[in-house]
């Protein structure tokens, strides 16, 4: 009996020892807590989200059981992921692209099919783009941000030059003529001030900057998505305001060897009219290279300022759902990471932080976001009058010039015609076509048709 006793004891001792310890760890917030992780390459919103992140973990993370592991990494992020898949140790969420292939091998898991899935995707209903956010009739990824396209322009030179309204502020120009002429009418070579900046160095110039002026003059870019043909005549207008601007030299000298960086760095300095310019440019002429002129943002010029079309916006997606990752921890946890990634709330925060522009611009046309960084509520607000592009149907151009190489090398040298150019873009676009058709038998192109698209402003 007295043997019985002291096992007992022991026994018991032991049981309250453990429970002291396990006593310890949930006062710690450690027990029966699961680590979500996230991977991103986006070092720009690092510390605004890191502090979003801390938020998450002592707020709905300590309420719910969960702690949110975000790393930004550094290098190519997709070749980090895909090494880490095949090494069983790719983390819960990850930003990349890629939809067809991780779908294709089981790396991704389908919000329909996730805890809630089902009802949280109702909110996007009609903003998931084919092979973006869905593919094979399963659901991915999300909207998350976007990126606006404007004119920037500086201010004090406009009003120099009487480019005003009726109230003596500075009026940027509207439509494609109106850009030439305020061009020539800024430019002044014996004070080195000149209308506009083309980077043309930088490889994305005729497609981050010329192209997208396309959507807002004609409702669509050089692709068609009603005919599924690539359709390069509404190029034209543009193309020919741009060497018109050439012609009248009234741009600054030695365009060809002129990077993004320089042209936005050369701006901020002041004697430049105008540039084309995406709302990430808000960063860098605040922070990289602070303006010393006073700029504003104005819309994209049009053909025809009566007969406007919603002007482009491109837009980031959220992370996918490891799979793998779905089977071996709390799905419902793992969910709860991502519907907070996703929420109004979060997006809200990163806007007035500076960091994003939510997909939807509902989220934030009556938020108040104090002491801007100066144009970000301006690019903001053309979320309001812009759309992203449809999905544009496949091609392989392998072997020949792309658009870029076209401009480059024929355009803006003007060994061949603007019209001629075109055409042959054109013709290897849609070659492109057949020709990755005839190499990938099982691709449906008809997922880039689309049946009306309508975006009158």
């Amino acid at each position: 009996m007295k043997k019985f006793v002291r096992v007992a004891c022991a026994s018991l001792s032991i049981i309250l020892a453990l429970g002291a310890v396990t006593g310890c760890k949930k006062d710690e917030g450690k027990s029966d807590v699961t680590t979500v992780t996230m991977w991103t390459g986006d070092g720009g919103s690092k510390a605004v989200m890191t502090e979003m992140v801390n938020e998450f973990n002592n707020t709905i993370g300590k309420e719910e059981g969960i702690k949110l592991e975000y790393i930004v990494k550094e290098g190519n992020l997709k070749e980090q992921i895909d090494l880490a898949l095949t090494t069983e140790q790719a983390p819960d969420l990850f930003i990349t692209s890629g939809i067809d292939k991780y779908s294709i091998n089981g790396d991704i898991a389908a919000i329909e099919d996730m805890p809630g899935g089902e009802e949280f995707l109702k909110r996007y209903e009609g903003s998931l783009i084919p092979e973006k956010h869905t593919y094979r009739n399963k659901t991915y990824c999300l909207p998350f941000s976007t990126n606006t396209y404007g004119l920037i322009y500086n201010k004090d030179m406009f009003k120099k030059a009487g480019i005003v309204d009726k109230k003596g502020n500075a009026k940027p120009p509207e439509t494609y003529d109106e850009l030439r002429k305020a061009a020539k009418k800024l430019t002044n070579k014996s004070k080195k001030e000149f209308g506009i900046i083309l980077p043309l160095k930088w490889s994305s110039w005729i497609y981050q900057e010329l192209s997208p002026t396309t959507m807002g003059s004609y409702g669509r870019g050089y692709y068609n998505p009603l005919t599924g043909k690539y359709e390069f005549d509404v190029m034209k207008k543009p193309l020919e305001t741009i060497m018109g601007i050439k012609k009248d030299e009234s741009f600054y000298p030695g365009a060809e060897n002129i990077d993004n960086d320089t042209a936005r760095a050369r701006f901020a300095e002041g004697g430049i009219g105008m540039k084309f310019a995406v709302s990430w440019d808000v960063g860098v002429l605040n922070d990289q290279f602070p303006a010393k002129c006073d700029w504003g943002v104005a819309p994209l010029p049009v053909e025809d300022k009566d007969n406007k079309y919603l002007q482009l916006s491109s837009q980031s997606f959220g992370p996918y759902i490891n799979a793998h990752s779905v089977k071996s921890k709390d799905a419902e946890k793992i969910m709860t990471v991502y519907k907070w990634y996703h929420s109004d709330e979060l997006l809200v925060k990163l806007y007035q932080a500076g960091a994003y522009i939510p997909w939807d611009y509902d989220i934030i046309k009556d938020v108040k976001v104090e002491n801007p960084k100066k144009g970000w509520v301006e690019f903001a607000s053309l979320n309001e009058i812009s759309v992203v592009e449809p999905t544009a149907v496949k091609t392989d151009i392998t072997g020949n010039p792309n658009f870029s190489n076209v401009f480059t090398n024929d355009i803006w040298t003007e060994k061949v015609s603007i019209d001629a150019s075109l055409k042959k873009i054109e013709k290897i676009m849609n070659d492109g076509i057949a020709k990755y058709k005839e190499n990938n038998p099982d691709y449906d192109s008809s997922i880039a048709i689309l049946d009306e698209w309508m975006i009158k402003r």
